[in-house]
């Protein structure tokens, strides 16, 4: 009997997540601006982070690109652990080239830093529900981690989420955000 209730317990449980991740993908869709530029522009535009002397990094996995704290930079660390930050927060950008969307992936994983940026300790993924809060003054593209000032970062994961949504949606891509694609 155990058994059954837990089978029918995963069973529920599975069954509302998928619902749930339908409910965002439907609920949280933004429509782009402009003329939709093709895959590697876009692509190309929200590398150019890399670039720039911001605490933001994003690195390619498969098929996405995967915003984050730049941890392993010791400036970047330092003002990391100095804000006491406990979370990374994780950006998944996965591309569907037919549709011109993107679907926006949401993650963190605990961190603690040791010594910066030699040992920092971070643990597994975990799956925070999709939060957009973006005050009014926040900024709107990618372009601005080149001009802004340490001092400037809050370290909030919408300096993360905002600009790069901004960016999609101004190079005419559509954006979901999501629990998985």
């Amino acid at each position: 009997m155990l058994i059954i209730v837990c089978l029918w317990t995963a069973t529920a449980i599975g069954a509302g997540l998928a619902l749930l991740n339908g409910i965002l993908k439907n609920i949280w869709f933004f429509r782009g601006q402009g003329e939709p530029v093709t895959l590697e522009q876009l692509r190309g535009r929200l590398l150019a982070v890399n670039a720039a002397a911001c605490p933001v990094a994003v690195k390619e996995k498969r098929r996405a690109l995967i915003f984050t704290w730049r941890y392993h930079d010791e400036r970047w660390c330092d003002l990391l652990n100095r804000q006491d930050i406990r979370y990374l927060y994780e950006l998944r950008c996965v591309f569907d080239a037919d549709t011109r969307t993107v679907f926006l992936i949401d993650r963190s994983r605990a961190v603690d830093f040791l010594i910066c940026p030699d040992r920092v300790k971070t643990g597994r993924l975990c799956l925070p529900l999709p939060f957009l809060t973006a005050p009014s003054k926040q900024p709107a593209s990618v372009d601005w981690y080149g001009t802004a000032a340490e001092y400037e970062y809050l370290l909030h994961r919408r300096e993360i989420k905002v600009p790069v949504l901004g960016t999609i949606l101004a190079s005419g891509w559509h954006a979901r955000l999501c629990l998985w694609r």
